[in-house]
């Protein structure tokens, strides 16, 4: 799917669903429609029965996620094509964004692994300066023309759109001017106000250099897309025409050319099994000590990955996952239980998100004048008992939610007041005060009515009719455990109040098409749904920075509830128009805060993106929150 788009601005935003797919992509390092997270190494384990002596070389077997597999390998990928299993399981592998981020388990600019220096900003001009003398695999130097193919491609009318991550308004709508200024410089001017950490956590996240071997129109037939926007429809069809051919990946000479750390040199179909060899070539940093094949390999279900983890032998599985469903419950005094694979670390390993169930705020639904109070939001989420969720259904795997920007991990951008905890714990008195003082007259394990309508404050609020009833409609996904445990323990404990709460169970891309479906103000009909839940939430990837225009904003996109407030609007604007980095925190912390108080979607724990195991001679470092993988820097140990 598209990202979303930032409220009444010029500039656009690209964040993405965190989804089921994402969840069992997650799960592969191991759990939108546009996907595309990220695992810069995975945890360091405290592993037991090995030594510490690194061994150079050797080869690691890492399980998929069950039935997904790449599909396409150029990294200028359209909307179908543009996720996670892609980019974090192939692209990222062997073509490098301009800018990578996760840096020692943080979401935040890692220079090291960058291909440009921190960008500078003065005025509207946003300067890059490419490191020199990086290398991609057949010996020319990365410079300012690839990254020019890149952004030209982005230019032309008839690509941009072809881009999965393009939002109307946003790169390239959003600039004046992009040119190289020397073999290592581009200048880009933008249009109105910005902030330089957005334009650079958010924009040129998405820039990635292309090598001048792709810049033509069929074998031997050279373009200039890497100079002219003009020229770069033609590369653009013929680019990805080959990419989706599975079958070139491992013999066309375009996709020989890599600047990543890898290069794909086996590839069998059905299963699609994957093989990536080092590269000798790579110019960034690696350790002195790293594997030298890695190799992927699918699964058609979690349960027969977990087989074969646990078989062991022959059949080994380096790096895999363990399905929360086979986690075991923590004993009394622990906080998790132990882990059922031997010889392999666990490692929980969490999405740099957010978990929530929206509210639909469509005006045609026929309970928007209930979710329209603020009283009642702040009783639902009493209801909501994260910490009992997180020991029971998430087997003690889990963080709390305490607000619009994610808390785990704990991040710069999260505020003072939420590092202090859930906001609303469960409280069920206080639920039953909040709706008593608000009109209504209850009927636990009924259905309770609005029996003092009225404006007034211990009325039941604007356009709530005498005679309103607590009876609201939920969709959650099936096949997730967890989720479904959560929402009939909510559905029970809403009871207790006299909220009756229908659940319908569908397929997670079913709950999410019907979410994101003709909804909203300008829909023909009402919204089929009041409540939703697919289990995921949100991911800050690859939109890294958490400011709430993409997900809170009136008309954004991803605001897949509609909740629209002018004071919301107008602090995420102050935001977004910060120009220093002191002052972005504290706008971001007034928002924050101040948001989480009107509780705009409902808050859910967050549940780990997957339960990594590796098997105990491996060492495979920090887990980044962006989930994107980089075997290059694991070794074996002995």
């Amino acid at each position: 799917m598209r990202r979303a788009q930032r409220h009444e601005t010029a500039i656009a935003f690209r964040p993405r669903f965190a989804s089921a797919a994402r969840r069992r992509v997650a799960l592969g390092c191991v759990g939108l429609l546009t996907l595309a997270v990220a695992a810069a190494g995975c945890g360091t384990h405290g592993k037991t029965g090995t030594g510490n002596t690194p061994i150079n070389g050797r080869m690691v077997t890492y399980a998929l996620p069950a039935n997904v597999t790449p599909n396409y390998i150029f990294p200028f990928a359209g909307g179908a094509d543009f996720t996670i299993v892609n980019l974090d399981n192939l692209q990222y592998f062997l073509y490098r964004p301009l800018y990578w981020f996760g840096d020692q388990g943080l979401p935040y600019l890692n220079e090291k692994l960058s291909l440009a220096y921190k960008p500078q900003y003065s005025g509207q001009v946003v300067t890059i300066k490419m490191k020199p003398n990086l290398h991609w695999s057949n010996g020319e130097l990365i410079t300012a023309k690839d990254l020019m193919f890149w952004i030209n491609m982005s230019r032309d009318p008839q690509t941009k759109t072809a881009y999965g991550g393009y939002v109307p308004n946003g790169f390239p709508d959003n600039i004046k001017d992009a040119r190289a200024v020397g073999q290592y410089e581009v200048k880009i001017t933008i249009k109105g106000k910005y902030s330089p950490l957005w334009f650079t956590y958010n924009e040129l996240s998405q820039f990635t250099p292309m090598p001048q071997a792709w810049d033509e129109t069929g074998p031997n037939a050279p373009s200039h897309c890497s100079d002219s926007p003009s020229d770069c429809k033609a590369v653009y069809d013929y680019l990805s025409a080959v990419s989706a051919k599975t079958s070139s990946w491992t013999t066309s000479p375009l996709w020989k050319v890599v600047d990543g750390p890898w290069k794909l040199t086996g590839y069998t179909p059905a299963p699609s099994v994957l093989t990536f060899s080092y590269n000798t070539s790579y110019s960034l940093p690696v350790p002195a000590h790293h594997i030298a094949v890695f190799r992927e390999i699918p699964f058609t279900s979690e349960q027969a990955e977990f087989n074969q983890l646990q078989a062991g032998g022959s059949n080994t599985i380096d790096v895999g996952y363990l399905p929360t469903v086979d986690a075991p419950l923590p004993q009394p005094g622990q906080a998790v239980g132990q882990n059922p694979v031997g010889g392999y670390a666990l490692d929980p390993v969490y999405t740099w998100g957010l978990s929530y169930i929206p509210y639909n705020f469509d005006p045609a639904d026929p309970q928007v004048a209930i979710f329209n109070q603020q009283y009642f939001r702040e009783a639902f989420q009493l209801l909501v008992n994260q910490a009992a969720i997180i020991q029971g259904a998430l087997h003690g795997y889990g963080k709390i939610s305490t607000g619009p920007v994610g808390d785990s991990p704990q991040t710069k951008f999260l505020s003072t007041q939420a590092k202090k905890g859930d906001p609303f714990p469960f409280n069920l008195p206080a639920a039953r005060k909040l709706l008593r003082d608000h009109g209504w007259t209850l009927n636990p394990r009924g259905v309770s009515r609005c029996t003092d309508p009225g404006s007034g404050p211990t009325q039941c609020g604007k356009d709530v009719k005498a005679g309103a009833n607590l009876s609201f409609t939920m969709l959650f996904a099936s096949g997730n455990a967890w989720v479904q445990s959560a929402v009939l323990q909510l559905k029970s404990n809403a009871s207790l109040v006299g909220m009756n709460i229908s659940l319908s169970s569908n397929s997670f891309n079913n709950v999410l098409g019907t979410v994101i479906g003709d909804c909203g103000p300008k829909a023909v009909s009402p919204c089929p749904w009041e409540l939703a839940d697919w289990g995921e939430g949100w991911s800050y990837v690859p939109d890294y920075l958490p400011t709430g225009d993409e997900l809170f904003g009136t008309g954004s996109i991803g605001n897949l509830g509609h909740y629209s407030n002018a004071t919301n609007d107008a602090k995420i604007q102050q935001t977004l128009d910060a120009t220093s980095t002191s002052e972005f925190l504290q706008t971001m912390y007034s928002w924050q805060d101040w948001l989480t108080q009107k509780l705009p979607v409902v808050l859910q724990p967050t549940a780990p993106a997957y339960l990594l195991e590796s098997i105990n001679s491996l060492h495979i470092g920090s887990q980044s929150p962006t989930l994107a993988l980089t075997p290059e820097d694991w070794y074996y140990v002995h």
